[in-house]
């Protein structure tokens, strides 16, 4: 089954699909980016719907 974590690339946040033979650790690595949250997420949906739930740092208040 495939799985889907949160990661931080140079971009921002992203949903990562996590490789049957990985890990969420080694996905994040492979792009070269922070995990966020390891999840694992069972959709795609449900990673993004986490993923939006976080909060900008950028955000100003």
């Amino acid at each position: 089954m495939i799985h889907y974590a949160i990661i931080e690339t140079d971009e921002g946040l992203t949903v990562a699909e996590i490789p049957e033979s990985s890990n969420p650790e080694e996905t994040a690595a492979s792009h070269g980016a922070l995990l966020i949250d390891p999840g694992p997420f069972d959709s795609y949906e449900a990673a993004y719907d986490a993923m939006m739930s976080i909060p900008d740092s950028t955000d100003q208040d």
